[in-house]
């Protein structure tokens, strides 16, 4: 019988982040160091008006939408480093932001997303 243990010990969060078109693989490798092994990258368009985009000297609206499931102990330095690379990196301004998940089905599912590898391993009794 198995044994009925804490299976969640880490919330896991849906990190956001916006960057430019092109800047996506950079960021979603830095994502990677934060123990992030689900990530969906999507290519869109900016929706600000032509006159707006030149005030505020904007001439790509193309960007790079990256989701990624992190666990929330990681999250805030996650976001610290993005932070850091928006400042330091030539075109590499963006945002980013968290939702908390709620729940995700299945031990193995969760092992996975959370970056726990002992649940991964472990066999049902």
């Amino acid at each position: 019988m198995m044994e009925n243990s804490n299976l969640a010990p880490n919330r896991l969060v849906l990190l956001v982040t916006v960057v430019n078109k092109g800047k996506g693989t950079f960021f979603a490798d830095l994502l990677q160091t934060f123990g992030v092994n689900l990530q969906m990258s999507f290519v869109g368009t900016g929706t600000a008006h032509s006159s707006m985009q030149e005030l505020l000297g904007l001439k790509d609206t193309r960007r790079s939408t990256i989701f990624s499931v992190i666990r929330a102990d990681m999250a805030d330095a996650a976001l610290t480093a993005l932070e850091d690379r928006f400042q330091t990196v030539n075109g590499g301004t963006g945002i980013a932001f968290t939702m908390p998940l709620s729940s995700v089905i299945g031990k193995l599912s969760y092992g996975f997303l959370s970056n726990e590898l002992r649940l991964i391993g472990e066999e049902e009794a």
